[in-house]
């Protein structure tokens, strides 16, 4: 831990000195604090002597900044609204029932709204917010009461429960399909590009796996690699390439007929949907959520 009561002056001090430096004069500082002038140069001081050197040069004409006081205004506002901001989140934690569940973009635009959309009009009295995100929930941790992933069990440093099965196939634009014609092999999927994604995701099946399950030994590598899903089927819908498609994802892009299945090919996703979640920190309103969704899906 860094030494904090050592490097970190009052917040006051700092507030004030903030204030002084938007309005560039103590009078107008003074008064968007509802302070006194003199409490507001008081305050100044103190904050100079913490430091060591002059903030600020006081003059008729108002205040400007010297060197150091420039270096401290650089950062001070946006570290002060962080503050503000994770105590705020701490007075609000239990103030209002909600649950913050983690998920994928692509399952958040899909899959996840709609069943917010369901599970708040039985449960008026919770809200369900989300936090969306390529990355992985652990670089959130603490952020979130449930996560929302694909994958095995054992890819989570969480523990979790299977919600739903899903299975996954080849998919492309109507466009792409017209080109392919009659596709009667698997192999036949080889001559178009295959969109994937990349290594780092490995909570979702690649065309690697896929391909290799399906009697093909040495499967190309793939044209385009997306660390995201929502971007990889927003290019599979502008025709450049075939996607892997998890039917849950792809419930509305399947009834609008933006893509389109590609032949009998297909696996269970392995794992299937999960929600994780970590054991001692699992509210009843969370518990709740996790059993409406088994029982939904």
């Amino acid at each position: 831990m860094r030494r904090y009561r050592r490097l970190l002056p009052s917040t006051s001090r700092l507030v004030a000195f903030t204030a002084v430096a938007k309005a560039q004069n103590i009078t107008a500082a003074a008064d968007m604090l509802g302070l006194t002038q003199a409490a507001v140069s008081r305050q100044l001081r103190e904050l100079e002597g913490f430091i060591g050197q002059p903030l600020a040069i006081r003059s008729a004409k108002g205040v400007s900044l010297t060197p150091a006081g420039e270096r401290l205004f650089a950062d001070l506002p946006s570290a002060l609204d962080l503050i503000c901001d994770a105590v705020e989140a701490t007075v609000d934690v239990g103030a209002v029932p909600r649950i913050t569940v983690f998920c994928d973009h692509s399952l958040t635009t899909s899959w996840l709204n709609r069943k917010i959309l369901e599970f708040e009009k039985q449960h008026p009295e919770v809200v369900v917010q989300v936090l969306s995100s390529n990355r992985r929930p652990e670089d959130f941790a603490g952020q979130f009461d449930l996560a929302i992933l694909y994958g095995r069990p054992e890819t989570s440093t969480y523990e979790s429960l299977r919600i739903s099965s899903d299975r996954v196939f080849p998919v492309a634009s109507p466009a792409l399909l017209a080109d392919m014609g009659s596709t009667t092999r698997i192999e036949d999927l080889l001559q178009f590009p295959l969109i994937d994604l990349t290594e780092t995701r490995r909570d979702w099946l690649n065309w690697h796996g896929f391909l290799t399950a399906h009697g093909i030994e040495k499967p190309p590598k793939p044209k385009a690699k997306f660390d995201s899903y929502a971007i990889a089927l927003e290019a599979a819908r502008a025709g450049q390439g075939i996607v892997l498609g998890w039917e849950l994802v792809l419930e509305s892009d399947l009834a609008k007929d933006s893509l389109h299945p590609i032949g009998p090919w297909h696996l269970d996703s392995p794992g299937g949907l999960r929600v994780h979640f970590v054991q001692q920190h699992l509210t009843e309103r969370s518990s709740g959520f996790i059993n409406w969704l088994s029982a939904d899906t």
